[in-house]
């Protein structure tokens, strides 16, 4: 009797911390884990990076465009009547038709270039350009750039040519001694350049067999006429 009381205590005190541990286990929880949503850093970069603006370039006016065109066609037999503004390509024109010394509408376009003021002949049906070149009045004499530069004589007269930048030049008259008598600035404007104040108004061009022709419209005609290159 004692010995079966014994065994129901030790059954009873196994019983208790069997249970015991199973509720220790069984109360225990499993702690869910906390996620933290992070920020994506490029996106984060776009949102505070400033964007950069685009700078269009400075176009010309239509008007620069037409005096362009204008000293172009200047000894041509043509003239220009403005079209419209269009964009070919990745640029922007300003486009015109043309009219020969018969009052007839050529076949061909021409356009400035918006930004450059550069000429190109346009095909709109094609709607391209080209270089002014493949124009059918071209005259490669004309468009040839003029070195304003070097000494011509005319008589006792001499005249040295200085350049100043890609629009003028520095002339000086020198008589026979050598004495300078008259010194001033041309304004280049194509293969022709002019010098006005008021006594004297100059226009330069040069001749086909590269002498110096000098035209004076003013009230002083004394440096009029054709200088040959000094030393010819």
């Amino acid at each position: 009797m004692f010995r079966k009381n014994l065994l129901m205590a030790s059954l009873i005190a196994a019983m208790a911390l069997m249970t015991a541990c199973g509720g220790e286990n069984g109360d225990k929880k499993e702690t869910d884990a906390t996620i933290t949503v992070g920020t994506d850093s490029s996106e984060s970069e776009n949102e505070t990076e400033e964007e950069e603006e685009e700078v269009d370039p400075e176009e010309i006016s239509k008007e620069d465009a037409n005096a362009l065109l204008e000293e172009k066609l200047d000894g041509l037999g043509c003239s220009a009547i403005y079209d419209t503004e269009t964009m070919v390509g990745d640029d922007y024109y300003y486009t015109y038709t043309v009219i020969d010394s018969e009052e007839n509408e050529m076949d061909q376009m021409l356009a400035v270039n918006a930004v450059s003021g550069e000429v190109y002949v346009y095909d709109l049906d094609a709607d391209k350009v080209s270089d002014f070149k493949n124009f059918k009045l071209y005259n490669p004499d004309k468009d040839a750039k003029v070195s304003w530069e070097g000494s011509y004589k005319l008589d006792e007269m001499t005249v040295s040519l200085e350049p100043g930048d890609d629009n003028s030049f520095e002339f000086n008259f020198k008589d026979a001694d050598g004495k300078s008598v008259f010194v001033g600035v041309a304004q280049v404007s194509g293969n022709s350049a002019s010098y006005k104040d008021d006594d004297v108004s100059l226009e330069f061009s040069f001749e086909t067999d590269g002498s110096l022709k000098i035209a004076n419209n003013g009230n002083i005609n004394a440096y009029a006429g054709i200088y040959a290159p000094a030393g010819k």
